[in-house]
């Protein structure tokens, strides 16, 4: 424990530390409003989620030396903690969801965006770890598979969620959201159901929501994919990681040949 500490303080300034916990303090008094007062299971069980994600840099630092994830910069988190909190403190806890009607897409489109940087880091510190070079149209075409899967499979979450648990993140429940509209207008704000294209049938919201949730994912991984092949700062100037290894990729070919002779 006492290296780990000092693995944190090494490779984070406090700065960093003291920005984390503003956001992770304003979570927990989220997650004990909505426990002891709110008395709404579902909202604490996804804000404790999110909770645990603002913690995933440190978390990383305390695998071994053999895990990627321990060459994770501390700055993606940096960004990360502000996604979570967005996502259930803002999202759901503070209503943004029906309160900004394009909240959800702009949020999707950021976290695909989000999705392609982090597989773009998380190829890099796989780089680092096995000292190999990489070819960067390969790098970035995985980390735009990375966000395209990222953002799917939390679809499938969703899904799976409402359907076992009984929730409602899909927008299943047209009442809840008619509701929504009716208690944002008793407090004078007009808005509408959170969907740019309005779904023919109420039946389809459900379908709407996810489809246009998968739309806007991947025109986020689209952008930061176009943003990373004109400025591939890891790959480019004093930052290139491939000038820090020598090209392995030939020699382990080489000696997997010969261990199968």
């Amino acid at each position: 424990m006492k290296n780990y500490l000092a693995r944190l303080r090494a490779n984070a300034p406090t700065w960093q530390f003291v920005y984390w916990w503003v956001f992770r303090a304003v979570m927990i008094y989220g997650i004990i409003d909505s426990a002891f007062f709110r008395k709404d299971v579902q909202q604490v069980l996804q804000m404790s989620a999110n909770l645990v994600g603002m913690f995933i840099w440190e978390i990383a630092q305390a695998t071994s030396e053999k895990s990627l994830l321990r060459y994770i910069p501390s700055y993606c988190q940096v960004l990360a903690v502000p996604g979570f909190f967005l996502a259930s403190f803002g999202g759901a806890y503070l209503n943004f969801y029906y309160t900004i009607p394009i909240y959800d897409q702009i949020f999707h489109f950021v976290g695909g965006g989000a999705g392609a940087w982090f597989g773009y880091e998380i190829l890099t510190a796989i780089q680092k770890r096995d000292k190999v070079r990489c070819h960067l149209p390969f790098v970035l075409l995985a980390a735009f598979g990375f966000s395209f899967i990222f953002g799917n499979g939390w679809e499938l979450f969703e899904f799976t969620f409402d359907q076992i648990a009984g929730g409602d993140s899909q927008h299943w429940s047209r009442a809840l959201a008619e509701q929504a509209i009716r208690e944002a207008a008793a407090k004078g704000f007009t808005i509408g159901m959170p969907n740019i294209i309005p779904e023919l049938d109420p039946t389809r919201y459900a379908l709407m929501d996810t489809m246009e949730d998968i739309v806007f994912n991947t025109l986020g991984g689209v952008a930061v994919y176009i943003f990373l092949r004109v400025n591939p700062y890891h790959h480019k100037g004093k930052n290139n990681v491939n000038a820090m290894f020598k090209d392995n990729t030939v020699n382990k070919e080489k000696k997997k040949v010969k261990a199968h002779k």
